[in-house]
């Protein structure tokens, strides 16, 4: 069983995929990151079609994944990428290259709205029927979109989202005033990613040009990923920098780092429930070892709580809303 209060999934994002492609360097690695999860009683993956340049699912397909589960997203890239037809190629193609690994939970990664939602909605039940997946969840959408999904699929008899995975860590709870409320109204859980900030509650970034230079290759801030929206994130989040580098600082003081302390609170202070799933990504053995173990401990002192409370309230009104990293 694992020992973590909340249930960990594997987040293969930029980590796993063919060679040349992942950050982890070749399949051998990728496997020993692997073992190491499963051996802590970790049983979930998380990949999408787009990552690691499209290589993570076929990566995937070559590991022993000692009967754990895959997660996978189809992401709109282009208007009409919900439509029924190519939703199909979408989930066929992803359930070939996975194979011999099952779909379990199918994402739609963000909405299409060139497409009606009740036409997709059709679709991924079809689907299902089908047996391509389990479970249908959603992803970066709005939750008045994910409200309107669930009533349609209720409506027409159809599958019903049950998962929904978003942005959610000590410094970015966007998620807390009516999305979380209305995936509990809809009996959905929360898969939440970016435990860490995409790096910035690691400590490694101390400065705003470490945020921009070969510091955050990898990462949500790195500016060769492609993601358009990089330059804008960087300008909004750069003054927060020295924010964590000196609660960073602080922490040292009560023998916890902050990444020890941002994974600890999303387990015991936050407001997951045990039947949520917080996404870890680590490129390296050593890594994911920190990672769980700090996940794996108990609750932080409460003068902890309150610096990590006070550091969130100086900065909650720069950070961005839950569904901006479509």
């Amino acid at each position: 069983m694992p020992a973590s209060r909340i249930p960990l999934i594997y987040g293969t994002s930029r980590s796993i995929g063919l060679p040349g492609f992942g950050v982890i360097p070749d399949l051998d690695s990728a496997q020993k990151v692997i073992d190491l999860f499963a051996g802590h009683g970790y049983t979930r993956y998380d990949t999408a079609r787009r990552y690691s340049g499209g290589t993570a699912e076929e990566a995937l397909s070559k590991l022993d994944l000692h009967g754990g589960l895959v997660d996978t997203k189809c992401f709109p890239a282009q208007p009409g990428d919900h439509s029924p037809e190519k939703l199909r190629e979408a989930v066929e193609t992803s359930a070939r290259t996975l194979a011999p690994h099952k779909i379990n939970v199918f994402y739609l990664h963000s909405p299409d709205r060139s497409v009606k939602f009740e036409d997709t909605c059709r679709a991924i039940n079809e689907l299902h029927k089908e047996g391509y997946f389990t479970e249908f969840g959603l992803s970066n959408f709005y939750s008045w979109e994910v409200s309107e999904i669930y009533t349609i699929c209720k409506l027409n008899g159809w599958l019903v989202p049950t998962v929904y995975q978003g942005v959610y860590n000590v410094i970015e709870r966007t998620i807390e005033p009516e999305l979380l409320p209305c995936l509990r109204a809809h009996g959905m859980r929360i898969h939440v990613y970016s435990p860490l900030a995409g790096g910035l509650l690691t400590g490694k970034f101390h400065s705003v040009d470490q945020m921009r230079g070969e510091d955050a290759k990898g990462s949500r801030w790195d500016s060769s990923s492609g993601n358009p929206f990089v330059a804008k994130l960087q300008e909004r989040y750069a003054p927060l920098v020295p924010i964590f580098a000196e609660l960073q600082g602080v922490l040292e003081k009560h023998n916890i780092t902050l990444t020890e302390a941002a994974l600890r609170w999303l387990q015991h202070h936050s407001q997951l429930t045990p039947e949520d799933r917080v996404i870890i990504g680590a490129s390296k053995l050593i890594q994911l070892e920190q990672s769980m173990g700090a996940s794996e401990k108990g609750p932080l002192p409460d003068e902890v709580v309150k610096l990590l409370e006070d550091a969130h309230k100086s900065v909650d009104s720069r950070v961005a809303h839950y569904a901006a990293w479509a």
